[in-house]
């Protein structure tokens, strides 16, 4: 199933294409954007290889990331990413959320990610939805809680990140919890 592009009021969520490799590259490069996600630079090589692994992939492939490109409508600007990893025979999905430092706080990344958790668990029914989160990273978490996520675990010093033990948060959400959360 390829369900994209998919279309928001304000947004455009599609696969990446070679023209984003300046833009992609620029807002991975931001010390700022990077500085709770696992890289801290990222070159057009990085870029050029990312971009190649990810035509390989096909979306809902288990234990696979894939990447997808969130550009503004309106003038189709290049905005971030929400990754999409799918696990535990595909019932499963944990998201990421990538977005260039100028386009944060405008309710764009929770727009972005509330069409992509729509998708996982309506018409592509899974059951659980996830996100391990840097625990210093509140704009990360308002976001998931904002979506409905839960808080389920607080992994003390849990993984070795730029150089320190850093604790991560573990948030959830449910099918049924989310179906119960839409209007009717």
């Amino acid at each position: 199933m390829n369900p994209f592009p998919l279309q928001t009021e304000r947004l455009v969520l599609r696969a990446f294409t070679e023209q984003d490799l300046p833009a992609f590259t620029a807002y991975r490069n931001d010390a700022e954007v990077a500085r709770y996600q696992s890289w801290s630079s990222f070159s057009e090589a990085d870029a050029a290889a990312f971009f190649a692994s990810q035509r390989a992939l096909a979306f809902d492939t288990d234990d696979t990331w894939f990447q997808i490109a969130v550009e503004r409508r309106a003038d189709g600007v290049l905005l971030g990413d929400v990754a999409t990893h799918f696990f535990d025979a595909g019932r499963q999905v944990e998201l990421g959320v990538t977005f260039a430092a100028a386009h944060q706080g405008c309710g764009h990344a929770l727009e972005a990610m509330s069409s992509v958790v729509a998708l996982l668990f309506g018409p592509l029914n899974k059951h659980r939805v996830t996100a391990t989160v840097d625990a210093r990273n509140l704009s990360a978490q308002r976001l998931f809680e904002r979506q409905g996520f839960r808080r389920e675990a607080h992994y003390r010093e849990h993984t070795r990140f730029k150089g320190e033990w850093c604790d991560e948060y573990l948030y959830a959400l449910l099918q049924r919890e989310w179906k119960a959360d839409r209007p009717a």
